[in-house]
């Protein structure tokens, strides 16, 4: 739920570099703590989780504008370390197919990885006193809630937060990329303006109108843009805030769901796989 799908050179680079930095600085650090014992009895079942995740995060669920990546029950099965590579892993894949730029693998792996983590510990703490199950479900929305808070802080800082809202087509990015466009040029002929007309009153007019259109963009690409997108959000026969909450509730209780009933099945059947440490 998520995954970032914006292309190449939209994020400014200190952000999708920073994000690279820190995720080999994990995979460094999990690399390491992976035991060799570990790794003979879990590589197969990392294959197997990367193909899960291949598939959730590549199909759209038919009754949801969403994706499902099954991160939770990937760390409960294979753990953190192995966990967080097989999403390093899949997400490379995903960029190479189109699904979000390769600038932005380092980020997503850190967003989705949280999951896995996240989920991991909290499942194996939640199991001590709760069944297989309800730890699962418990642990999946609480983990799918905080990288949604993290997905929506990287791409609400960086690209503006209707990128983050679930929408059917492009038309929104093209107008915001459109409108910086023609911010850019307004600035370039503001500039040569600027160069010609070297009186007082022209620089004084150019500040005011430099104070005024940065204020509209900030208001109307913040706020104004924002609350369009989200008026625009249809969910059956519900539209705007209603049609969003409605989306993610459903989205964080199906995949919670789906976690918990896999979870219930292999406790039933292959227990030891739930039991590592």
């Amino acid at each position: 739920m998520s995954h970032i799908h914006i292309p190449d050179g939209i994020i400014p680079s200190i952000w999708w570099a920073s994000g690279y930095i820190l995720t080999a600085v994990m995979l460094f650090i999990l690399i390491k703590n992976i035991g060799d014992k570990d790794m003979g009895k879990k590589i197969p079942l990392a294959g197997m989780s990367a193909a899960i995740m291949l598939v959730g995060m590549s199909i759209p669920v038919g009754f949801l504008p969403l994706h499902f990546s099954l991160a939770v029950l990937v760390g409960i099965l294979v753990g953190p370390s192995i966990g967080f590579i097989v999403v390093f892993t899949v997400n490379v894949i995903l960029a190479l197919f189109g699904h979000g730029g390769i600038t932005i693998v380092g980020i997503n792996t850190l967003v989705i990885g949280s999951e896995v983590i996240i989920g991991y510990y909290l499942f194996k703490t939640l199991a001590k006193n709760w069944s297989h199950t309800k730890a699962a479900a418990v642990a999946t929305v609480i983990a799918l809630l905080i990288s949604l808070g993290m997905m929506v802080g990287i791409v609400g800082a960086t690209v503006g937060l209707p990128e983050v809202l679930p929408h059917d087509d492009h038309a929104h990015d093209e107008d915001d990329y459109d409108h910086v466009h023609d911010d850019e040029d307004d600035h370039l002929h503001d500039d040569e303006d600027d160069h010609l007309h070297e009186d007082e009153d022209d620089h004084l007019h150019e500040d005011e109108d430099d104070h005024l259109h940065e204020d509209e963009d900030d208001h109307l690409h913040d706020d104004e843009s924002f609350v369009e997108v989200v008026q625009e959000v249809n969910y059956f026969v519900l539209t705007g805030w209603a049609a969003l909450i409605t989306i993610l509730v459903l989205g964080i209780a199906f995949e919670a769901t789906v976690t918990a009933l896999i979870t219930r099945f292999l406790s039933k059947v292959r227990p030891d796989l739930l039991d590592h440490e």
